[in-house]
């Protein structure tokens, strides 16, 4: 009989250790978790990778893993220049992808990525030199998109 008590005693205390140590690793998840727009445009970059017939989207996906890293960490500087790498790589097409797929996943980072993050609050003059280098990637890319766009209603 006083085993069969010390073993359910024993069996008490492991399944509240069990919870205890659930709710706070649970309770201590959301800040280890990458903010939302970094599975936006993970999911994109999946996404152009299953599609594509050519090009090499690993680095992307790596890529993502600092800027998510950096973003839990709330490194803000560091989410921005991951993410001017991104679009950099994006820019030159890194890895031989197609010039659809970089567009597809530049408009989903325009999309997902908060104001702040994609572009800095501050006037232009007053911007470092990896910011402004952010700010013409933006401007250059989203003018190609531009003009393939208007291409391709001209086409019809």
């Amino acid at each position: 009989m006083r085993t069969g008590r010390y073993q359910h005693t024993a069996l008490l205390v492991s399944a509240l250790l069990v919870v205890f140590v659930s709710g706070m690793i649970l309770g201590a998840a959301p800040a280890w978790v990458p903010p939302q727009w970094v599975d936006k445009v993970t999911m994109e970059v999946m996404i152009q990778k299953n599609m594509a017939k050519k090009g090499n989207f690993d680095p992307y996906l790596k890529q993502l893993d600092v800027i998510s890293e950096a973003a839990v960490k709330g490194d803000y500087a560091g989410k921005r220049k991951g993410l001017n790498r991104f679009l950099e790589m994006l820019e030159t097409k890194e890895g031989g992808i197609s010039t659809d797929a970089a567009h597809q996943i530049f408009a989903t980072v325009v999309k997902s990525v908060p104001y702040a993050v994609l572009l800095p609050l501050k006037t232009e003059d007053k911007l470092d030199p990896e910011e402004k280098a952010l700010v013409d990637r933006m401007k250059r890319f989203s003018e190609a998109i531009k003009q393939q766009d208007e291409r391709a209603a001209l086409s019809f």
